[in-house]
C-alpha cells in the first residue's frame, strides 16, 4: 500500500500539468478535509493563571519571539484580565483609583510589549482592538500608552481610532480622558480631521462623552480645534450642536442627524439590539453652555 506522503508529493510536484493520471485514495483525502481538531495549545491556555499568563508576555519581550507562542497573546490578553475583573467597567473603575490588581512591574511590563508590538507593526494592538471583547479593549486603554497607538495603521486607519470606534461607550469617558488634550486635537485622520471629531462622529455619542471632553477642554480650547486645513467648524460648534441634539432627540431618532454630519462614523455594533432610550439631559456641561450666551 502506498504511503500517506507519496500521496501528497505527486500533487505538488505535478500541479498543472496535464500528464498527471494518478489516483486518489478517498481515505486519505476524508483525512485531509476532516474538521481540525481543537487547538491544544489554546486549551492550555485557557487553564493557566495570571502569573502564567504574565510570563508568557514577559518571555515574548525579552526575546521577541513571533512563532506560534506570539499567535495566542491575544487570546492570553483577554483570558489575564478576564481572570483577574469581573466586567470592563470594574476594570477601568479599579484602576482609575489607582487600585492595582497586580504589581507596578507587571503593568510596567505589558506596557513595553506593547510599545514593541506597535514598533514592529501592531499587529498584536490590531487583532486585539479588532476581535477581542470589551474587557480587552478596555485594558488595552488603561494599560498602552496611547500615542503609541497613532503610529500603527490597519487598512490606513490609525489603530487609535479603531480602538476609538470599537470601544464599548460604557468606558469611552476613560479613553477620552486618558488620550487628552494633544491626543485629541493635534492627531489627524486620513482626511486631516482631528481625532475629537470622530468622537462627535459616533452614533451612541452619550452625555458621559460630552462630560469627559469638557473636563478635558476649556471652551477656548475647543474653538481653536479644527481641521488641518482650519475649514469647516470648530470643535466648540460641534460640541454645542451635539449637545442640542442630545436633549432634543432620543437615541434613535439623533442617529438619522448624526449621520449627516461630515464626521459621522458607524458603531462598531448595532445599537439597535439595546433598544430604545430617552432623551438624556445634560447637567455637568451646562457650564460650557452659559459660557456660550455670555
Amino acid at each position: 500500500m502506498e504511503s500517506e506522503n507519496r500521496f501528497f508529493v505527486p500533487l505538488k510536484s505535478c500541479r498543472g500539468s496535464s500528464r498527471y493520471t494518478g489516483k486518489i485514495n478517498l481515505s486519505i483525502l476524508m483525512v485531509v478535509l476532516r474538521t481540525p481538531l481543537p487547538n491544544a495549545q489554546l486549551s492550555r491556555l485557557e487553564r493557566c493563571g495570571s502569573q502564567e499568563l504574565l510570563a508568557l508576555f514577559g518571555t515574548c519581550l525579552k526575546t521577541g519571539s513571533k512563532k506560534s507562542a506570539y499567535d495566542l497573546l491575544p487570546d492570553a490578553w483577554g483570558r489575564l484580565f478576564s481572570e483577574i475583573f469581573l466586567s470592563a467597567e470594574e476594570l477601568v473603575d479599579e484602576m482609575q483609583q489607582g487600585k492595582r490588581r497586580f504589581s507596578d512591574d507587571d503593568e510596567r511590563m505589558l506596557r513595553e510589549f506593547i510599545k514593541a508590538d506597535c514598533m514592529s507593526g501592531g499587529s498584536f494592538v490590531v487583532d486585539v482592538i479588532k476581535n477581542g471583547g470589551k474587557i480587552d479593549r478596555a485594558a488595552m486603554i488603561m494599560i498602552a500608552d496611547l500615542d503609541d497607538l497613532t503610529g500603527i495603521k490597519y487598512n490606513g486607519i490609525m489603530a487609535i481610532q479603531l480602538l476609538i470606534e470599537a470601544c464599548d461607550k460604557r468606558v469611552r469617558p476613560a479613553l477620552i480622558k486618558k488620550a487628552g488634550k494633544q491626543l485629541l486635537s493635534q492627531v489627524y485622520d486620513q482626511r486631516g480631521i482631528p481625532l475629537i471629531f470622530i468622537i462627535f462622529g459616533l452614533c451612541d455619542l452619550c452625555e458621559e462623552d460630552l462630560d469627559a471632553l469638557a473636563s478635558v477642554f476649556s471652551k477656548d480650547e475647543l474653538k481653536n480645534i479644527m481641521s488641518r486645513s482650519r475649514t469647516g467648524k470648530n470643535a466648540f460648534e460641534v460640541f454645542m450642536e451635539v449637545s442640542a441634539l442630545m436633549k432634543r432627540y432620543p437615541q434613535m431618532n439623533r442617529n438619522a442627524s448624526l449621520v449627516r454630519n461630515a464626521f459621522y462614523v458607524p458603531a462598531a455594533k448595532d445599537i439597535r439590539k439595546e433598544g430604545s432610550e430617552k432623551p438624556v439631559k445634560i447637567e455637568k456641561i451646562s457650564s460650557l453652555q452659559k459660557d456660550k450666551k455670555q
